[in-house]
């Protein structure tokens, strides 16, 4: 038994990067379950989107295999506001439960989506610093592969340039990029 039931993660995942490797290994270390919600599930083909939800949730599976609960989260359109997080709770809540944690990366403003739940409680992972500590996938250029700078160089055709330990996760984009 870990310290938490249930742990929820929310992400778009384009692209999986490392980033999110550390936030789901550090969930499954403290979560019994963990549930990945992957938000703009209904969105694809831009570059905010570039992949559809079953492209991100192959790759997510690939690494994690039977590990975690991955369901599609679809825009709501309101923004960041509590609404915003009723809305993810309720659909986490449709899946499994309200979880007991939510593992989060860069968003910080997440616990203002979710103040209506006041027993959640929260675990922050400092991306940065766990790229720099992990020798993490670079891309040509340097810096952390992160969503935004990942769509660029895709976008572009840019080649990737794997440094020591690169995931699972970045050989699959590879596999589904040629």
């Amino acid at each position: 038994m870990k310290k938490y039931k249930l742990g929820m993660i929310l992400g778009r995942f384009q692209i999986f990067h490392k980033g999110h490797e550390s936030i789901i290994n550090k969930a499954l270390e403290l979560c019994d379950e963990v549930i990945i919600l992957i938000g703009s599930a209904d969105k694809y083909g831009t570059y905010e989107n570039p992949f559809n939800y079953d492209t991100r949730r192959i790759i997510i599976e690939e690494v994690y295999k039977d590990r975690v609960i991955i369901a599609p989260l679809n825009d709501l359109g309101v923004g960041n506001v509590p609404k915003w997080g009723d809305y993810v709770i309720e659909s986490c809540k449709k899946i499994k439960d309200i979880p007991d944690l939510v593992i989060y990366g860069d968003e910080d403003k997440c616990k203002e989506w979710y103040k209506n739940y006041p027993n959640i409680e929260y675990f922050k992972i400092d991306i940065l610093n766990e790229a720099v500590e992990n020798k993490v996938s670079m891309i040509k250029g340097g810096g952390a592969v992160k969503g935004t700078k990942g769509k660029k160089y895709v976008a572009s055709d840019s080649e990737y340039e794997s440094r020591p330990e690169p995931s699972k996760a970045t050989e699959s984009i590879k596999e589904i990029l040629t």
